[in-house]
Formats: C-alpha cells, sequence, structure tokens
C-alpha cells in the first residue's frame, strides 16, 4: 500500500517517531465543498472586506488567485495551502515553502482548514528529508500587519542531522543577545513552544519570529520594535550554521534563472512523489 495512503488510512501509523500519527483530517481526505452563502445582511456587511482581499490578492505575488504569481514553482497544491520553491536562491537543496492561497498575515491567525493542511504538509516534507538523514527547521516572520501587505510563508530548510541537533542553542543564542537590542521591555521575549505549541504562546495579531524545529519543539519570539527587528534574522542563523558566506548575511536575496528553477522544480517533485499527502485529494 502507498505510504501516503497508509498514513490517512491507519491512524496509529508512525515513522520513527519523526511525525505523530496521522495527517489532521477529520475523516478521510476530501476536496473542499462550496458552503452556502450567507443571507443579504451577511453579504452586505462582508463587501468592504471582499473588495479590501481582492486588492490584495490582486497585488501580492502568492496569493493564488493573483494570475502573475510563479505559477512554475509550485509543488503540490491541497485545498487551502500550496508547497512550492522560493523565487531567490535556496539555501541549500530542498529549501522550500508551505504557503496559504488565500490573503493571511500569519499561521497564528489562520484557521483550521488552514493550520492543519500547513501541518501536513510539514509531516510529509519531515518523511522525505529523514530518508536522506535530514532534518528540518521550520521559519516564519510575522511584521507589517497592519498594513497586511506580506503574505504569511513559511520557509522550510533542511539540515544534516548533526547540525539540527545543534540549532536549538543556535537560535536561543542568537535571540538572547540581539534581545536587548530589540526588546522595550524587561519581560522575556523568548518562548519556548514546545508544550503549548504556537497557537498556545501567543495570542493572535502580534508580530512574532517563529522557529519550529520538526513538530515538537521550537522557540517563539514576539517583536516589540519591528523596525529594530532584523527580518532575515532565521537565514541568517541558519547561514551560520551551514557556513555559508558571511557576506550573504548583509545583501538582498538573488533570484536564480528561469531554467534553474524549473530544473530545482523538477528534482524536488521527484523526491517528493512518494510523501505527497494532496495526492490522496483527489
Amino acid at each position: 500500500m502507498h505510504l501516503v495512503e497508509k498514513i490517512v488510512q491507519n491512524k496509529q501509523f508512525r515513522i520513527s517517531g519523526q511525525a505523530d500519527d496521522e495527517y489532521d483530517f477529520d475523516g478521510s481526505p476530501r476536496r473542499k465543498k462550496k458552503q452556502r452563502s450567507g443571507g443579504p445582511e451577511q453579504l452586505k456587511s462582508k463587501s468592504n472586506v471582499a473588495t479590501h482581499i481582492l486588492t490584495q490578492q490582486e497585488r501580492c505575488q502568492f496569493c493564488f488567485e493573483n494570475p502573475t504569481r510563479p505559477r512554475h514553482l509550485v509543488v503540490a497544491i491541497a485545498n487551502f495551502t500550496y508547497l512550492m520553491l522560493p523565487q531567490w536562491q535556496t539555501l541549500v537543496q530542498g529549501h522550500c515553502c508551505i504557503l496559504p492561497m488565500q490573503h493571511e498575515s500569519a499561521t497564528r491567525n489562520v484557521d483550521n482548514n488552514v493550520w492543519d493542511e500547513i501541518r501536513n504538509f510539514k509531516k510529509c516534507l519531515i518523511m522525505m528529508f529523514a530518508k536522506q538523514e535530514k532534518e528540518v527547521v521550520f521559519l516564519e516572520t510575522v511584521i507589517g500587519l497592519s498594513q497586511q501587505r506580506r503574505h504569511c510563508l513559511v520557509e522550510c530548510v533542511p539540515l544534516p542531522q548533526e547540525l539540527a541537533r545543534e540549532a536549538p542553542l543556535y537560535f536561543k543564542k542568537a535571540i538572547d543577545e540581539a534581545e536587548e537590542e530589540w526588546s522595550q521591555h524587561n519581560a522575556k521575549k523568548l518562548i519556548d513552544t514546545s508544550v503549548k505549541g504556537l497557537r498556545g504562546s501567543i495570542p493572535k495579531n502580534f508580530p512574532y519570529f517563529h522557529v519550529e524545529f520538526g513538530l515538537d519543539k521550537g522557540f517563539v519570539h514576539v517583536i516589540d520594535d519591528e523596525k529594530q527587528f532584523t527580518s532575515n534574522l532565521g537565514l541568517n542563523v541558519l547561514r551560520g550554521i551551514l557556513q555559508l558566506p558571511e557576506k550573504d548575511m548583509f545583501r538582498r536575496r538573488k533570484h536564480d534563472s528561469l531554467e534553474a528553477q524549473k530544473k530545482a522544480v523538477l528534482s524536488f517533485a521527484q523526491e517528493w512523489e512518494p510523501f505527497d499527502w494532496t495526492k490522496a485529494l483527489d
């Protein structure tokens, strides 16, 4: 039986403790159904919001309904989320991103449908890279909430197991050292999410930086001053762990050529295929 089908059908299925028992579905996988619209008053009350979201979708390169989005980088599509490779140069082979289709600002703010699908992608990426003796670090930076311009994006970066074991110490040290510069208050801003997870650790609508090591541990830093915060902190810590050129920390991320991007997508898709949980939705 196909690996994905076994996981979907068997709630006790495990992969060496790398991911939890089953995909986050209420019952078997299925494509989303159209929901009945509310009454005239409800539709009227949503008109301004709908207009605002439409504007965001038109100008946001990651909104799924935007016809100008980089379609050639998409690897897998679920009901509410999708998996793609970055437009910019990757840190390592296998570097990818999970995004909601609609314009959301943070995973902390998304509904359960989106949350569960993001988690499903994480589980399968963990299993895929475990076959390569690698572990995955997930990064999310949430700033500019008042403008609602940034699209929610989780960067997924595989590391060799020996380096991944050291990653929590690197991130804790980097955040601790920078907190005095960032923080306006004396309260500790580095929160261990191992017990309560992201949702149980901070409320909605707060700017934050979240790093997750697999599915069961991580840190979240509530951002006091967005102007002082370094938005590429997470990637820079990984550059240090991987001993990549220091100059990359201080320059804009470059784009690969279209041909190189297409080759990278093809290579990634071949490795992803046995773990593609979205195929069970068809």
